[in-house]
């Protein structure tokens, strides 16, 4: 069990930082749409492109769950807290994964600046700690992200982020850098009820991969969600409802080798 986990830690612990770098499955809205979020105004833009948080005009607080592959060992949980002031917004997030033999947490905090209303830009430091049980030690890094959201006309949008630039290290017995990655997408909103997404993303040790999902809003307080990414191909499933002040969102995450990562989220907006 204990080599399992060690294996289990060198193979998700770069792939984890690569989630909460906001190209991961944090927040169902993205997940559903094949992660293509980097020109969405969403409170999940914490962990996608924290530019989009200059587009919220109330306080929104959530919560999301997520269990890779239907492991229970592999599940992750986290908070976001949104506060616009002023022409800025603050935020708050904190991300789990793990259990006691390997656990890895990250905490970010956020500022992003409407400059105008075509031009977003946002920035985010992190905290990210990564715990082996058995007395095999802890680690931990400062890494940094930063975002920015332009709009080319009424419809497009374009958008791109940046992950740890600085090139922040794993020490201790680790060897292993956070990755540094970089983010650039499209958005088009046809109307009111259809908005397609698209954008590529580049570990600058790994390929490319290539992102595309389109949300669809029958009604209302209904949408529905699906998108592709690359590298590995996945295909992604979702559907948001939205009651009163509460938005839920449910996605799922179909990668051919390894079945289903089911996902949901609980936002609230405050009055």
């Amino acid at each position: 069990m204990r080599a399992t986990y060690l294996l289990l830690a060198s193979f998700l612990a770069p792939a984890l930082a690569y989630g909460q770098s906001g190209q991961g499955y944090t927040g169902a809205r993205m997940a559903g749409m094949g992660l293509a979020g980097t020109t969405l105004v969403d409170l999940w833009s914490v962990n996608h492109n924290q530019a989009g948080l200059a587009g919220l005009d109330k306080p929104v607080a959530g919560a999301y769950f997520q269990q890779h592959w239907l492991v229970p060992d592999l599940a992750m949980q986290g908070l976001a807290v949104a506060l616009p002031v002023g022409k800025g917004t603050f935020a708050f997030s904190g991300n789990a994964f793990g259990n006691s033999l390997y656990a890895q947490r990250s905490f970010g905090l956020a500022y992003a600046m409407k400059l105008n209303e075509g031009l977003h830009v946002g920035v985010q430091l992190d905290y990210l700690n990564i715990q082996l049980g058995e007395g095999y030690g802890s680690t931990g890094a400062l890494t940094a992200e930063l975002g920015v959201q332009a709009r080319l006309t009424d419809a497009l949008w374009i958008g791109a982020h940046l992950y740890n630039p600085n090139r922040a290290e794993l020490g201790g017995p680790y060897a292993e850098k956070a990755p540094t990655i970089l983010a650039a997408g499209l958005g088009y909103r046809f109307n009111e009820q259809v908005v397609l997404t698209g954008e590529v993303t580049k570990d600058i040790d790994r390929p490319e991969q290539f992102h595309a999902g389109v949300e669809y809003r029958p009604v209302s307080t209904l949408f529905l969600r699906t998108g592709i990414s690359s590298g590995p191909s996945m295909v992604h499933f979702g559907a948001g409802v939205q009651w009163k002040r509460l938005d839920l969102d449910l996605a799922t995450v179909i990668r051919a080798q390894l079945g289903l990562t089911p996902m949901l989220n609980l936002n609230y907006r405050f009055p």
